[in-house]
């Protein structure tokens, strides 16, 4: 697969895997982000919990997905390094493990 390079406007990904262990704590958590993704032009494109998850090959690894869409790659990292998002952030502490990667999308209409 070759990526090549353009100046057209690419899009980034903001995806997250993660395994929740105090579902009840991770509600605030949950609340709290819509609108700070809005403010830096996210938006969500899927939320999957865990046992909905569909593992077409390899091991299942119990996580849910979280997938979101930037308008570029500094939005997402605007939103990741905000203010708004450290506060929010702090309240999913001890609710799960994560793991976050910021992804560049091809150029083109998203």
């Amino acid at each position: 697969m070759s990526v090549t390079q353009s100046n057209e406007p690419r899009p980034a990904y903001l995806l997250v895997q993660g395994q929740v262990t105090d579902r009840e704590g991770f509600t605030a958590y949950s609340a709290a982000l819509p609108p700070i993704y809005r403010k830096y032009g996210g938006e969500y494109l899927a939320l999957v919990p865990a046992p909905l998850v569909e593992v077409a090959e390899g091991a299942a690894e119990h996580r849910s997905i979280v997938l979101a869409r930037f308008p570029s790659r500094e939005a997402a990292r605007a939103f990741w390094d905000s203010p708004e998002y450290a506060a929010a952030k702090k309240l999913r502490e001890g609710k799960g493990t994560f793991f976050v990667t910021i992804l560049d999308g091809l150029p083109g209409p998203g």
